[in-house]
């Protein structure tokens, strides 16, 4: 059964069967990872409710609850942990090379931090339970696709994340087993939050995903038993999920992970880039007549749809092409605030280009991803004159990828808005050399800080 042979791989993770590339790999995410979390923590409404949450049911001997100072029941606090890992929408991307499916790594960087500071583990079990979540993002990314028959893309979350959970907490493998049985029996993740109006429970489908996988650990550990054959049997996973013929083979490259420059959908980050580079050739917005915009079809789904066009929430207009083009050309970058409710109402020139903006496949660039990521902008301007660009992939993927004084510069940036430049130095550095830390407080203390 494949709950057997996922909890007997998860459970013979160990940082030795790491290499120095790999390990490498993961303090470039941890880092990147780190900068999306401190980005979230900008949100002071969302952290206004983690206030409100913890405050109804305190729990001094649970978890750490970041942003607010105060602690929650385990569960409750990895609920709202794991949603700062992706409410900046900073977070990476990994795309299957099969055309099966797609997460997010990073989401599981909160998971992570939250549950290894709750039990003192070190600098070398951080990157360990990292690569453990990343490679487990990749082997059911490359086996399932839930939303083609209307689940949320997370609804496969539910299975890997007790296993980091029970990979942290050190829990039998038949416990491992038994947590994927128990999760999936507390129920499926619908695709509601992604289609129609987006709501800012988009930012949440992981966050209950990771909840639940809490609660299965600590379930399976208690004695319960789920359902057998959660995956396989009659009524399991793959009857409402599209899934590939092998499940692990082969196994995932997660050296391809995308990394974003700019706090919006991944789907987004091309026509970003390309509509700040054509922004540089325009002296004003206001003489932009018309612009197009060229790309592949699954872009078009994620990020132009109708509703795309008025937005209604921050992750409404994080994934909304028209809306993150139009930003682009007018302010000629793309910053967290820019996303915030009343943005609109200050921005004219934003407000009046996203109806000028008409986004179209290109059969072509369909075609070419996910290799690709392809996007092309036309802008005519009140003049007649016509100016476009075009690039094939952001820049942060791994054809194109951030360097490593990119990520520190990303994190600087997000870090510098809670702490001063030399605990930001230092954070970055100690990071670089995890493996030497007996401690990651020094990493998860500041987000436990009250800012609100």
């Amino acid at each position: 059964m494949i709950e057997n042979k996922i909890a007997e791989y998860t459970a013979g993770i160990t940082f030795e069967k790491l290499d120095a590339n790999m390990i490498h790999i993961m303090k470039r995410n941890l880092l990147d990872s780190y900068a999306g979390i401190l980005g979230s923590l900008r949100d002071a409404d969302m952290i206004s409710k983690f206030d409100s949450m913890t405050s109804i049911i305190p729990d001094e001997n649970g978890i750490s609850v970041w942003g607010i100072g105060r602690k929650a029941h385990a569960a409750e606090a990895i609920f709202m942990n794991t949603i700062m890992g992706r409410r900046s929408d900073l977070l990476n991307t990994y795309m299957s090379p099969n055309r099966m499916g797609a997460s997010h790594p990073s989401d599981n960087i909160s998971l992570v931090l939250s549950v290894a500071d709750y039990l003192n583990k070190t600098g070398r079990d951080l990157l360990t339970y990292t690569y453990a979540a990343y490679q487990l993002v990749g082997i059911f990314a490359d086996y399932y696709c839930p939303e083609k028959d209307g689940y949320d893309h997370d609804a496969q979350t539910l299975f890997y994340t007790p296993l980091i959970i029970g990979l942290i907490m050190g829990v039998s493998v038949d416990e491992m087993v038994e947590s994927q049985r128990i999760a999936g029996m507390l129920g499926l993740v619908i695709n509601q939050s992604a289609v129609g109006q987006i709501t800012d429970w988009r930012h949440c489908t992981y966050a209950s995903c990771a909840m639940r996988g809490m609660q299965s650990v600590v379930m399976a550990r208690a004695g319960f038993k789920g359902a057998l054959d959660i995956y396989g049997g009659e009524a399991g996973v793959d009857r409402f999920f599209p899934h590939a013929e092998f499940f692990m083979e082969p196994m995932p490259d997660i050296s391809q992970v995308i990394f974003k420059r700019w706090p919006a959908l991944v789907f987004c980050q091309t026509p970003i880039d390309v509509a700040i580079d054509i922004s540089a050739k325009i002296e004003d917005v206001e003489n932009i007549e018309k612009v197009r915009v060229q790309t592949y079809k699954m872009a078009i789904e994620e990020g132009a749809l109708e509703s795309a066009y008025q937005p209604g929430s921050r992750a409404g207009r994080t994934h909304s092409l028209p809306y993150c083009v139009a930003t682009a050309l007018a302010k000629k970058t793309i910053k967290y605030d820019y996303f915030d409710d009343n943005f609109l109402q200050k921005e004219k020139d934003v407000a009046g280009l996203i109806p000028k903006i008409t986004v179209e496949e290109d059969k072509e660039m369909t075609r070419s991803y996910p290799g690709e990521a392809p996007c092309k902008i036309i802008v005519r301007l009140t003049d007649g004159n016509v100016v476009e660009a075009d690039r094939r992939y952001p820049h942060g993927d791994p054809h194109d990828p951030l360097s490593d004084e990119e990520i520190e510069n990303k994190a600087r940036e997000y870090l510098g808005n809670f702490m001063k430049e030399k605990e930001t130095g230092s954070i970055i550095e100690r990071i670089w050399s995890l493996e030497n830390e007996t401690s990651i407080a020094w990493l998860v203390d500041p987000l436990k800080r009250r800012i609100i």
